[in-house]
């Protein structure tokens, strides 16, 4: 643990979203790296646990994770946490509690590719960082870091700069959401930061991910359909059979998966960067991945052939319209042709920070060890 510097004074951050992938991963790196911060936390609490044992139990677990568990309770004497939600706390009580905050740190976000009905997915991504700005004006601070999404490029096709915004549709209301989130930090007057990763998987050394997303929806499906066709062939789990399955989306060789470690790195160590203001980072490394890649990927892992993703399929199945359905909001990720600019991140970082590969290799390690650690009855030793 790098220890406090002498020349360094106290510094408080407002952090929110701590308890989600990102936002855990960067609090604990960042807190193990500098004893002279102090973090403030806005959580919300469960069903089981409040907001400040729910907030202790994910960074133990994070610490856990990145092989420093011993460091967790110094970590954890300096998270303040405060119970609430960005979309309904009250402004003025948290203006009170954070009185000395120097820094925000707005992780907080409703990930749903799926359709808004509700308009959750906006009140939270939108609304939420319209308060969170709001509030930073008030408190009058240095500094405002924004996680993003590398998808606010939405439908775009070709190369999506890193200072700008380029979507004129989208995908789902949360691409529509972040980018809207990113005019209004853009536009605050507040030195801002923006973080835009894109599908955040586990990392390259071991496969592992504290808390699968996304992307692991999908996997995880596909071993429940793996599961279902077992039982119904009377075969074991662990056999390799045919599902025989066609998907239909454009084939893509631009899926930018990026390792969850790189992503908690990378934003770390551009947030203790004092030289950086007013830059957004592209945290989707250089490697992407094609369609074809991950479904071979998935069939080894998984033992499964007859899954195919097709540009047009005939005659659909009922299974397989089902299957589609069920799918129809991750499609998009998989069939995506944007180029990520990574200008800004080379000159912060340098270029081995996007030079990791997402090979073949490296992608049925995470895909193997998802399914080893939570579905092992279906993998063959």
């Amino acid at each position: 643990m790098i220890g406090l510097n002498p020349e360094e004074s106290a510094l408080k951050i407002f952090v929110t979203g701590i308890t989600g992938l990102v936002g855990s991963a960067f609090s604990a790196m960042l807190l193990e790296r500098k004893s002279n911060i102090e973090v403030i936390a806005l959580a919300r609490g469960t069903e089981m646990l409040n907001a400040k044992k729910r907030v202790k139990q994910i960074i133990q677990e994070q610490c856990e994770f990145d092989g420093r568990a011993d460091l967790a309770p110094g970590i954890l004497k300096r998270i303040h946490v405060i119970d609430g939600e960005i979309s309904s706390i009250n402004e003025d009580d948290l203006y009170r509690k954070l009185a000395g905050v120097e820094i925000f740190f707005h992780c907080a976000a409703d990930v749903n590719f799926g359709k808004d009905l509700e308009g959750r997915t906006f009140k939270t991504n939108y609304e939420g960082t319209r308060k969170m700005l709001h509030l930073a004006h008030r408190l009058k601070v240095k500094a405002f870091h924004y996680v993003s999404t590398a998808y606010v490029a939405g439908k775009h096709k070709g190369k999506a700069v890193e200072d700008g915004l380029v979507a004129e549709d989208f995908n789902n209301s949360y691409e529509k959401s972040k980018y809207m989130a990113e005019q209004l930090v853009r536009n605050s007057g507040i030195p801002f930061t923006i973080y835009r990763p894109s599908i955040v998987i586990g990392r390259i050394c071991d496969g592992k991910i504290r808390k699968p997303l996304a992307f692991y929806r999908v996997l995880e499906f596909m071993a429940k359909l793996k599961k279902h066709r077992c039982s119904k062939m009377k075969v074991k789990p662990s056999e390799k059979v045919s599902l025989n399955l066609r998907l239909q989306a454009p084939l893509s060789d631009r899926i930018y998966f990026v390792p969850v470690d790189y992503v908690q790195k990378c934003i770390v160590e551009i947030f203790l960067n004092k030289t950086v203001k007013n830059k957004t980072y592209h945290l989707t490394g250089d490697s992407p991945v094609s369609t074809k890649m991950i479904e071979k990927a998935v069939g080894k892992a998984l033992g499964i052939i007859g899954v195919t993703v097709e540009s047009d399929v005939v005659n659909p199945s009922p299974e397989e319209r089902i299957v589609q359905k069920f799918l129809s909001d991750f499609l998009p990720y998989f069939s995506s042709q944007i180029v990520f600019d990574l200008k800004n991140i080379r000159d912060a970082l340098g270029c081995p920070s996007v030079e990791w590969m997402m090979d073949t290799k490296n992608l049925e390690k995470v895909i193997h060890c998802f399914y080893a650690n939570n579905y092992p009855e279906l993998v063959k030793d």
